[in-house]
């Protein structure tokens, strides 16, 4: 049976090679890579089949190109005629040892295995640079079973030495309450619910800054990137806020740090490309596009030049102020291609008017973004929800500078209503927010 070789990934020397080194040893995995799908996956036998491609004609990242692109459509389709994990499984079943699935977000959640040699990756990925060790805990506050990032971060923490904490069961007043008594190093949710308990945290008094906590990972959605809510969030968790990235079809991708909110990405386990979402061809560094990647080092279920939907675009100033070599996205995860809203011959992404709600004290945490009218003639309703105590002259002039905020944002004309607190649904679990809502008539 064909296999690939054993990888070291533990080192932290990885995140500091030169470009030469990383670009040698990202052709070399990327070699074996190639021959191990062929070899070992009916379903990327078949796609190089498709395509007139032999694991031969790749000799280095100047023929990534040459290789088919992969969507999640491909491998759900796959999954339905190939049950249960599909036919691009590479690893003997004997070897498989943890079981997940994607959030379900787009079509059927696909089901995602790890062997015990691709999960032992995962934990050395997170242990290279750990945020944990002996004597801290970190609490995570979301469901973890059956999800590859919070199972990956609590066992990682674990391996490192630390307390695990897994709250996701509790009520929020009973997570807060707890977090007051035990203190925990770290703590990691959603944005969207690290801010609602933000709020509920004042409303029973317990003073989150107090609490000693020393890093807040913002895991699961976009928005620790995102200024104006990186900085609502550290503000109201008194302490340092991380964004944490990774997909569960690849692996735990990296997240940022004090240096840079920008996504450091794992390039010893992932090529990194940024290609125009509708030509597929890329774009040049610096603008931006959606991610693709190819796993370089995954014998479970690979997946090379995979289509991930999401918008970035690549950091183009050399190597990060921490040391840090690899691919970095530069504004983190900017949107996603299927939430890029066309509205009258521009293109937005909902991150853009996030920004500007998120930078007025005045505003609360929760907004939406209601697309109305006619496909032909759509509107677009921006909804935010005022702090307690806004008077009626001071509404007017806030809602003068908020347009004047998204006017400059988004650069098409939108309305506006400026709503009581408590009007909207706050996001109170660990679900991802989805905010924007479509109204459109056909």
């Amino acid at each position: 049976m064909v296999m690939l070789p054993d990888y070291t990934v533990l080192d932290p020397g990885l995140e500091r090679l030169t470009p030469a080194q990383l670009r040698a040893l990202q052709a070399e995995r990327l070699r074996q890579m190639v021959t191990y799908v062929y070899e070992a996956t009916p379903f990327w036998r078949r796609k190089f089949d498709q395509a007139g491609v032999v694991p031969g004609d790749i000799s280095g990242l100047e023929d990534l190109a040459s290789l088919p692109f992969c969507t999640k459509e491909e491998l759900q389709a796959d999954q339905a005629e190939h049950p249960p994990f599909g036919s691009y499984v590479g690893a003997d079943r004997t070897r498989l040892t943890k079981f997940m699935t994607t959030s379900g977000t787009t079509g059927r959640p696909l089901r995602r295995v790890f062997s015990g040699r691709d999960w032992g990756y995962v934990l050395d990925r997170f242990q290279r640079n750990p945020r944990v060790g002996p004597g801290d805990i970190t609490m995570t506050l979301g469901p973890v079973d059956g999800l590859m990032g919070p199972t990956a971060g609590a066992e990682g923490a674990a391996r490192a030495g630390a307390m695990v904490v897994l709250a996701g069961l509790l009520d929020s007043k009973t997570k807060l309450r707890l977090m007051e008594e035990i203190r925990p190093t770290s703590v990691n949710g959603t944005a969207s619910y690290l801010l609602y308990l933000i709020d509920l945290a004042q409303e029973i008094g317990i003073n989150l800054p107090g609490l000693g906590i020393k890093v807040v990972l913002s895991v699961g959605e976009p928005g620790a990137a995102v200024p104006a809510t990186r900085k609502r969030l550290m503000d109201g968790w008194g302490t340092f806020v991380n964004d944490g990235y990774g997909m569960t079809e690849i692996f735990p991708l990296g997240g940022g740090c004090r240096h840079s909110t920008a996504l450091h990405i794992a390039s010893d386990l992932v090529i990194t490309e940024i290609v125009d979402p509708d030509s597929g061809e890329p774009v040049a560094v610096g603008e931006p596009g959606e991610i693709v990647y190819t796993n370089l080092v995954g014998d479970t279920q690979p997946l090379l030049r995979y289509r991930t939907r999401d918008i970035a675009r690549l950091a183009t100033d050399g190597a990060c102020a921490c040391g840090f070599t690899g691919a970095r996205l530069r504004d983190a995860i900017e949107g996603r291609v299927d939430d890029m809203i066309w509205f009258r011959g521009a293109n937005l992404y909902p991150s853009a008017i996030e920004g500007v709600v998120r930078s007025f004290d005045e505003l609360g945490h929760e907004y939406e973004i209601v697309i109305g009218g006619s496909g032909t003639l759509p509107t677009l309703t921006i909804r935010a929800e005022m702090r307690p105590g806004i008077e009626e002259d001071a509404k007017a002039e806030l809602e003068q500078r908020l347009r004047q905020g998204l006017s400059a944002a988004v650069r098409v004309r939108s309305r506006l209503e400026l709503l009581p607190p408590g009007t909207l649904s706050p996001c109170d679990t660990h679900a991802k927010a989805h905010r924007v809502v479509d109204k459109r008539s056909s």
